[in-house]
């Protein structure tokens, strides 16, 4: 997850997206992005107020955590950044759950229909 700065405009967000989809492009398996849009923050970070949350899904070795982080640090425009390991356990359980969600409830039937 990256938090751009929200008060840029949207052609500088589009490029600085871009950018690190490219780099993990090259360095990694990437998943696609996950674009949250302008939302404001729960505090000012750098005198700023709104950001613009992007959500990179990726699979790569340990070392491109450290790659990324450090590509994220030489930019300016990003205010916060959070790496998460996913747990596909978990994930393929909340896959399961939403599917029998899914399904339409049959009402259950009367004894004197039979």
């Amino acid at each position: 997850m990256i938090v751009f700065d929200g008060t840029l405009p949207d052609d500088v967000l589009q490029k600085e997206q871009h950018q690190i989809e490219e780099f993990l492009k090259k360095e990694s398996s990437y998943e696609k992005t996950d674009v949250w849009g302008k939302r404001q923050l729960a505090y000012p970070v750098r005198k700023k107020r709104l950001g613009y949350y992007c959500l990179f899904l990726y699979e790569g070795e340990g070392h491109l955590a450290g790659a990324l982080e450090k590509h994220i640090k030489l930019n300016d425009t990003v205010l916060r950044h959070l790496t998460v390991v996913r747990n596909l356990k978990n994930e393929a359980a909340r896959l399961a759950v939403a599917t029998r969600k899914e399904k339409p409830v049959e009402p259950p039937k009367d004894e004197d229909e039979e």
